[in-house]
């Protein structure tokens, strides 16, 4: 019998997931207070938490940056203008660097 064949045989079939919603609050803490609570170093200049990732461990002597918001931006931008995109997660004026955010960081 084929590999195929095989797993077709064991595959039940109409069985589908379970769809999943977005997430609740009860996942993602809120506040700054809630994500100290659960053991992450937040920002003191915007509360934003140091969220490490997998390239952390592979890299741990790479800078982790504080992540205000977890998930896209939707901002207006205008034609011809020069934006600087905020690199350390502590300027208050994310997603853009307000030059005062990143002093003292390694970024």
């Amino acid at each position: 019998m084929s590999l195929m064949r095989a797993a077709a045989r064991g595959r039940v079939v109409g069985a589908r997931l379970p769809i999943v919603g977005s997430r609740s609050s009860s996942f993602i803490p809120n506040t700054p207070e809630e994500w100290e609570a659960a053991g992450y170093e937040v920002s003191p200049k915007n509360g934003a938490p140091k969220i490490p990732s997998p390239w952390n461990k592979w890299f741990p002597y790479e800078p982790i940056p504080f992540s205000p918001k977890l998930g896209p931006y939707r901002v207006m931008v205008e034609k011809d203008r020069v934006y600087q995109w905020c690199a350390c997660g502590e300027a208050t004026t994310q997603p853009f660097c307000d030059g005062v955010g990143c002093k003292d960081t390694k970024f």
